[in-house]
């Protein structure tokens, strides 16, 4: 009689995957170890790489950064404020630089523009004052000479002081006008006995002449 003995327990199979092939060669040494990124500062928000998906279809996609931008300012008001009132001509840039900026625009436009109607005017100025001041000033002066002779010839005051007239007069003005408004003159006469002489006035922007009383 033949005694059949019990099985062991049979274990379930596990599959054991093959072990990986090297790719590097035993001596190789192996890569180094990539350093990791430092988190972000305290305060600072993270912000994730924007994915370049794709391209606008326009022949020059760099002039679109600035189409979304805001029209800016027109300068030209700054230069008319600066032209009439100087430095302050700073308050419309100032403004107008502000308001561009805020738009995403450039503000040196504005600066440029105030500094150099500030030149211009001050190239102005100096032209009038030191050369069309003199030239108005000079040919005013110059009538009031002319208008003095006439005087000195029709008016009949040499012809009182003299007993003669003159016919001709040529006065050349001495100095400066005084704070009334008073110039000194040094006058050629030539009389109507066809004797001559000088004779030393005074007269206002009207004028109006006297002579000089000799000391």
């Amino acid at each position: 009689m033949t005694t059949q003995l019990p099985y062991p327990p049979q274990q379930p199979h596990q599959q054991q995957s093959p072990p990986a092939y090297p790719t590097a060669p035993p001596w190789a040494s192996p890569p180094p170890a990539a350093a990791a990124e430092p988190p972000p500062a305290p305060g600072t928000p993270w912000e994730a790489p924007y994915p370049q998906t794709g391209q606008l279809l326009v022949p020059y996609p760099e002039e679109m950064r600035n189409a979304a931008r805001p029209t800016p300012p027109a300068w030209w008001p700054v230069a008319i404020w600066t032209f009439f009132f100087g430095i302050l001509g700073t308050i419309s840039a100032a403004r107008r630089a502000d308001q561009a900026r805020r738009g995403g625009n450039g503000t040196a436009p504005y600066w440029i523009t105030w500094a150099a109607t500030m030149a211009l005017s001050a190239v102005l100025t100096a032209i009038l004052v030191f050369v069309a001041y003199p030239a108005i000033y000079s040919g005013a002066e110059q009538k009031v000479t002319t208008e003095v002779e006439a005087k000195m010839r029709t008016d009949g005051q040499l012809k009182t002081m003299l007993g003669v007239g003159a016919t001709a007069v040529n006065c050349d003005p001495i100095g400066s006008r005084d704070r009334t408004g008073i110039r000194t003159y040094d006058c050629a006469l030539t009389l109507e006995d066809e004797r001559t002489g000088t004779l030393t006035v005074t007269a206002d922007t009207n004028a109006n002449w006297s002579v000089v009383r000799r000391k």
